[in-house]
């Protein structure tokens, strides 16, 4: 019962929020032998929860974080705009806004390349249907302007990703069974952390998801506390992580090669908040670029 409750309904919520190279920058001639070995930063948070004095739970917000060239030599900016896929008409609003401003948006969507989404598709599934209105919330899909010119598609495709499963030997059913023991480990893991220091573990019940009037105020504050506890891409599973983050991540580095090569100076990658680790480190490592600045925005009011 535990382990249903744990990666039923609310582990697929927080899954579906967040998620559903060979240019570098550096110039740095210095032989290898010379240069200093590449160091990570501490990992930039792409989701935070704003608390009250009481630590209540009043606002979850994405963050905007811009990267540079670290030897100060070119005039490129690139920025991770982390989204999650439901959220307050207001947040998209205001992403709308940030994006119209650059050459270029590279954005996510599993489809055949090329793919753009038009006002006429916009149409929720049903999973994102249910969301939606069990946290009172609008869908990204229905409240982002995908039409501009400047937005490219930068994803694979549904072959594209059977053709990666394959070539690692994997089937749905081995996926399947993968996930489900990922999850069972990390939910007892989780359970025997919570009970050795003594702290509640948090439930959610079934009459709360169907009849109780103030469950989409409980379910996103739910949510929240889970974004703020964990890295939401290693939330995600091993499994789940290579299929969703790091496949989709080197289809999208190829397109903003291309956006690049093409002369693009500001371009944005609109991704689910737990693809945005891992971009930082491609980013980083891959393009010597440095962090230059973070900006939130407020995806959830919580009050």
């Amino acid at each position: 019962m535990s382990h249903c409750r744990r990666f039923g309904v609310p582990a697929l919520l927080v899954a579906f929020v967040t998620s559903l190279s060979g240019l570098a920058f550096a110039t740095d001639k210095t032989p290898a032998a010379k240069q200093a070995k590449f160091q990570k930063p501490k990992p930039t948070r792409f989701l935070r929860v704003m608390r009250d004095k009481q630590k209540v739970p009043t606002a979850l917000e994405t963050a905007v974080v811009r990267y540079v060239p670290a030897n100060g030599k070119q005039t490129i900016a690139v920025d991770l705009v982390g989204a999650v896929h439901v959220g307050d008409k207001a947040y998209y609003d205001e992403l709308n806004k940030r994006l119209g401003t650059y050459d270029v948006v590279l954005y996510e969507l599993v489809a055949p390349k090329g793919t753009r989404i038009k006002k006429g598709d916009r149409d929720d599934s049903t999973f994102a249907r249910v969301i939606k209105n069990l946290l009172e919330l609008e869908s990204q899909v229905q409240q982002i302007d995908y039409t501009k010119k400047h937005f490219v598609h930068a994803d694979m495709s549904p072959a594209e990703m059977a053709k990666a499963m394959e070539k690692r030997g994997e089937t749905g059913l081995s996926v399947f069974f993968s996930v489900l023991t990922e999850m069972m480990k990390e939910t007892n893991k989780r359970m025997q952390a919570a009970q050795k220091g003594g702290k509640p573990v948090p439930q959610i019940s079934i009459a709360t998801l169907l009849f109780d009037p103030d469950r989409a105020v409980k379910l996103k504050r739910y949510m929240a506390e889970e974004f703020d506890s964990q890295d939401p891409s290693l939330a995600l599973g091993k499994t789940l992580n290579v299929m969703l983050i790091d496949d989709r991540n080197k289809a999208c580095i190829k397109v903003l090669d291309a956006e690049i090569k093409k002369g693009k100076k500001r371009i944005a990658i609109f991704y689910g908040a737990a693809h945005m680790p891992d971009f930082e480190t491609r980013l980083l490592k891959q393009y010597g670029l440095k962090r230059k600045s973070v900006e939130w925005v407020r995806a959830w009011k919580l009050k």
